[in-house]
């Protein structure tokens, strides 16, 4: 087995090579991101309850649109602590394929693309100075991908917030193989 990073593992066998890229390895900001759910949980369902004892229509609409974008982000932190927890991303180069699943928990759906009709395989730069290549990068959110390829005129994307140096190794590593 071989590394790139404290994130990439690369097993090569006969006429397959497999990559795992770990979500995280971080163990501190899982910690916070758990505690960050808790409270967030918890929150909401103190103004869940607080609901039922105000008499005002109208704070009773505000609190019900405010539970709604609760809900919206109790759902996003969710998914971000199941992926930081228990998230891979799998490639596997064979038979000039790239086979390509987000793992979380054994779960996810295998996506093929063929080598022959895979086009402009690239690294995707950072723009440091972005709010939203920062807010990707972010450790509550499942993006910042960092290599791209198109198929059939689709953008593919992979390599959740890996570093610069990881991301530059691994597309060697995977453009050499195509």
């Amino acid at each position: 087995m071989e590394y790139i990073g404290e994130r990439i593992s690369i097993k090569k066998k006969e006429n397959e090579t497999s990559i795992v890229i770990l979500s995280s390895i971080d163990k501190t900001k899982k910690q916070l991101l758990l505690i960050w759910f808790v409270l967030w949980t918890l929150g909401g369902v103190a103004v869940f309850i607080e609901y039922f004892f105000i008499p005002d229509h109208q704070t009773r609409v505000a609190i019900i649109v405010w539970l709604g974008f609760w809900a919206y982000f109790e759902y996003k932190i969710y998914k971000a602590l199941i992926w930081r927890l228990s998230g891979v991303e799998k490639i596997k180069l064979r038979e000039r394929k790239l086979f390509y699943k987000r793992d979380v928990k054994g779960r996810g759906k295998i996506k093929v693309y063929e080598f022959d009709f895979m086009k402009e395989f690239r690294q995707i730069e950072s723009k440091e100075n972005s709010f939203f290549e920062n807010l990707n990068n972010s450790y509550w959110v499942i993006a910042g991908e960092k290599l791209a390829f198109d198929y059939y005129g689709k953008e593919i994307k992979f390599g959740i917030q890996l570093n610069d140096a990881d991301a530059k190794a691994l597309f060697k590593m995977i453009n050499n193989k195509m």
